[in-house]
């Protein structure tokens, strides 16, 4: 009896899948994308109702004919691929292409348990068209702003500039938030507040039946100095409510993100490669099983059956009174909270029993969803609240005492926001209470701070921009363009980000526009709603494009053709001209054309460019000044002076007899942050760094010291920087590849044949590893392992190979979806 056929999007889905549904079934993968647009031109046909010129994905033809194969020999077909825009339209491409209509069966589910997937096989459903056209619009829009715009940007910028529908507002946010932060002006202010008996401590909150918060005169401040000496406060009201919290809710794509990003430190990216692998399906005691709902959701619900499981939980390992009993409704307007938010499938697979089934990052991060799902589940934490009012002459007073009285969800989690609990005074209305201690605080406005992944995430879902499946490849995006930059974890807009920006926002003001774009992903929402249709979308955008670019490519054409000199001269004394070329803006002699110099890094006025004149001697002397290298008061045993110098891995510092010392030497990485953010300390054109820099080094020194000698073949260690900080590496490398944590001190060892001694055992990691246990052992072992190895050689490659085969499965598709810029 043949098979029935079942196409999920990936390998490790297909396996925990396989093994739910039985001898029955098979289960196969379709990698992802199998056909999309080309990748070397726009693949639209405009002038014919946007018709996409389809082709299938390189490398993917093989697969899809063995699909082929598969489809007609099985009776029925299960298109499982991902429940959003991106899984129905691979479900739609895989179904045109093996054409077998009666057959094709459309299924789908939120999380991969037996009861999900046996419950989507009992209820297949058809394609959804309005899906796969919401799908199908994005794409499209992405790839005429991408295809009809950058070519134009490297007109004016360079080969690496591009425009993108959403990753160009993005960016917008972010040098918008950039000149704030530079036009910000500190201002002073005080802060009052009055201390009574029993430390109950009263703001200021009104001058004159004025609402104050911060007081930016001093004069006030001085009179209020005045007024209140030696003065009491008579209590005007006091009002005592019960009051509830309610715990945090589910965690949605967006705020796993944020999380994630605060408490663990992962990047958007990383989160949702690390999520993927936990839904998708780990082994645990010997069977595969998916650990955690689907996470591109923009929804907070949550299950009657997850409730339940939640319920039990909680009552009988806290008691009945500790369960919350919530409901949580469909959002409006928002056609992609169709499913739950993001939980534990299984919530008896508590992290820390699971934890030696993952890897570090899987286990952080489905403990962090774990923990979330528990707390949002528990009962509302309960209190009452003494307001108390307190007034002098024209001053006003006001402050609150909370009393728990039901400790709810704090009994397992408090956030930043807790509320500190008292008992309340015996106070009434009319009693008078001196003021023990007027505090008067000084303090300076502080400006904005930078985007973070996690605030950039967040700004971006407030503002309606993107959705789930984007929100990481947004990210990305900025990054790999090199508009943005990262120091501490906070985005830095680039030259070359500000140059895309102001481009894009003179020519092209609605791609720029936070509510245009935002308006755009609504109207996507209502082509899945099938109330829009999707050629209409695409045409009304289209054609007011197509005016901006034909005002932007007759710009350019002027520009090129126009003469613009700079304030710097020639070899000849000869003003140098303006020209833009693949790599950028460039000055060039008119006299010598060998003569030129890179503008790389350095921002032109716009203004300046239109007026025919631009003025960069400044910024150009200070470029050729950091490419000779810039002073520092560091030396090196010989008396020669280090000078600091950037290459294409970032800052490093070298000796000015390099050519015959050949001393050259890593910035670590504090003084490397101190310069992007220019806080170094410059005197007569020389960087101090002596004194923080050796510091550094001699703690470097000390770990060293304390770090002994390589566990595995008697080396000296060396401190090398990587992704996540400073860490110990073997001199022996590249023939021992041995690392330590500094701060925990494991010893981790990548061996030659790729296997890891932790995988064999079942668990789920991509590098190999021996820890120090097993290196006292392995000098014992070595001569039996070299026999052993080489007759196992053959059948471990062929293993090897496979399992590399496997390992590799990505799903791009998901971070393709703002790939519009290609």
């Amino acid at each position: 009896m043949a098979k029935k056929l079942v196409i999920v999007e990936s390998p490790s889905k297909a396996k925990t899948i396989e093994k739910i549904l039985g001898r029955n079934y098979e289960v196969t993968a379709s990698y992802g994308h199998v056909i999309d647009l080309p990748k070397t031109k726009i693949g639209i046909d405009v002038d014919n109702n946007f018709e996409p010129k389809y082709q299938v994905i390189k490398g993917k033809g093989e697969l899809l004919k063995k699909l082929k194969e598969k489809s007609k020999k099985a009776p029925t077909v299960y298109l499982a691929s991902d429940q959003d825009r991106e899984g129905e339209a691979i479900a739609w491409h895989i179904s045109n292409y093996i054409k077998q209509p009666d057959k094709i069966k459309r299924i789908e589910f939120n999380e991969i348990t037996k009861t999900a997937i046996n419950n989507a096989i009992k209820n297949p459903r058809n394609i959804n068209e309005n899906l796969v056209n919401a799908q199908q619009a994005r794409r499209l829009l992405d790839r005429i702003v991408g295809y009809k715009i950058s070519p134009l940007l490297w007109q004016t910028i360079n080969r690496n500039a591009s425009a993108g529908r959403v990753q160009s507002v993005a960016l917008k946010l972010i040098c918008d938030l950039e000149d704030e932060i530079k036009s910000f002006v500190p201002k002073k202010y005080w802060e009052v507040n009055a201390v009574l008996k029993n430390d109950i401590k009263l703001n200021l909150v009104e001058i004159l039946k004025e609402k104050v918060d911060k007081i930016f005169d001093e004069e006030v401040v001085k009179k209020l100095k005045k007024d209140l000496e030696n003065e009491s406060l008579t209590l005007d009201k006091i009002e005592i409510k019960k009051k509830s919290q309610r715990p945090p809710l589910v965690f949605k794509t967006s705020t796993l993100q944020q999380l994630a990003s605060s408490y663990l430190g992962f990047g958007a990216k990383k989160t949702m490669s690390v999520a993927q692998q936990l839904y998708e399906g780990l082994v645990i005691d010997g069977e595969n099983k998916g650990l955690i709902t689907y996470m591109r959701t923009d929804s907070t619900r949550v299950s009657v059956d997850a409730m339940n499981m939640a319920k039990d939980y909680i009552t009988k390992n806290f008691g009945k009174q500790y369960v919350g009993n919530y409901v949580v409704k469909k959002s409006k307007g928002n056609i992609q909270d169709a499913h739950e938010g993001i939980r534990p499938s299984y919530i008896e697979l508590e992290p820390d029993k699971i934890k030696n089934n993952l890897t570090n990052d899987q286990y952080k991060l489905y403990k962090l969803i774990w923990d979330r799902f528990l707390v949002s589940q528990f009962a509302a934490m309960k209190y009452e609240q003494m307001k108390i009012e307190a007034v002098n002459g024209d001053y006003r007073f006001r402050g609150t005492i909370n009393k728990v009285l039901f400790d709810g969800y704090y009994k397992i989690f408090k956030d930043e926001d807790e509320i500190k609990t008292e008992d309340f005074p015996e106070m009434k209305e009319g009693d008078v209470y001196p003021i023990e201690q007027l505090n008067i605080q000084e303090g300076i406005t502080k400006a904005p701070a930078r985007f973070s992944e996690a605030t950039l995430v967040k700004k971006l879902e407030a503002e309606g921009i993107g959705r789930p499946s984007t929100y990481a490849s947004i990210v990305e995006t900025l990054k790999a363009r090199e508009y943005v930059e990262i120091i501490e974890k906070r985005f830095y807009p680039t030259n070359l980000g500000y140059e895309v920006k102001d481009e894009l926002e003179k020519h092209f003001k609605d791609i720029m526009n936070v509510k245009f774009t935002a308006n755009m992903e609504e109207k996507l929402d209502e082509v899945e709603e099938g109330s829009i249709e999707w050629v209409q979308l695409l045409r009304e955008f289209y054609d007011a494009l197509e005016k901006n670019i034909e005002v932007y490519e007759k710009e350019i054409e002027e520009i090129q053709n126009r003469r613009i000199v700079s304030d710097v001269m020639d070899s000849s004394g000869n003003p140098m001209v303006l020209k833009t070329g693949i790599f950028g803006k460039y000055l060039i002699s008119e006299t010598n054309a060998n003569e030129k110099i890179t503008l790389k890094g350095i921002q032109v006025d716009p203004k300046q460019i239109e007026e025919g004149k631009i003025t960069v001697k400044k910024e150009v002397e200070e470029t050729q000044k950091k490419k000779k290298g810039i002073p520092t008061d560091f030396f090196t045993e010989d008396n020669k002076r280090y000078l600091l110098k950037t290459g294409r891995y970032g800052e490093y510092l070298e000796s000015e007899d390099y050519e015959n010392d050949e001393k050259r030497m890593a910035l670590p990485l504090p003084l490397k942050q101190k310069y992007k953010k220019d806080t170094l300390i410059e005197i007569d054109g020389v960087l101090q760094i002596k004194n923080e820099l050796e510091k550094i080094l001699e703690e470097d020194k000390k770990i060293i010291e304390e770090a002994g000698v390589c566990e595995f073949c008697g080396r000296p260690y060396e401190i090398k920087n990587g992704r996540f900080g400073k860490f110990l590496a073997c001199t022996g490398y590249p023939e021992c590849k041995t690392i330590k944590n500094i701060k925990t001190g494991k010893v981790t060892r990548t061996v030659d044949d790729g296997e890891d001694e932790s995988s064999k055992k079942g668990k789920a990691t991509k590098k190999t590893t021996k820890s120090t246990k097993s290196a006292k052992s392995k000098a014992k072992t070595t001569t039996t392992k070299k026999a052993t190895t080489k007759a196992k050689k053959t059948t471990k490659s062929k293993t090897t190979s496979t399992k590399t085969k496997t390992t590799k499965t990505t799903r791009k598709k998901k971070d393709s979806s703002d790939s519009d810029s290609e």
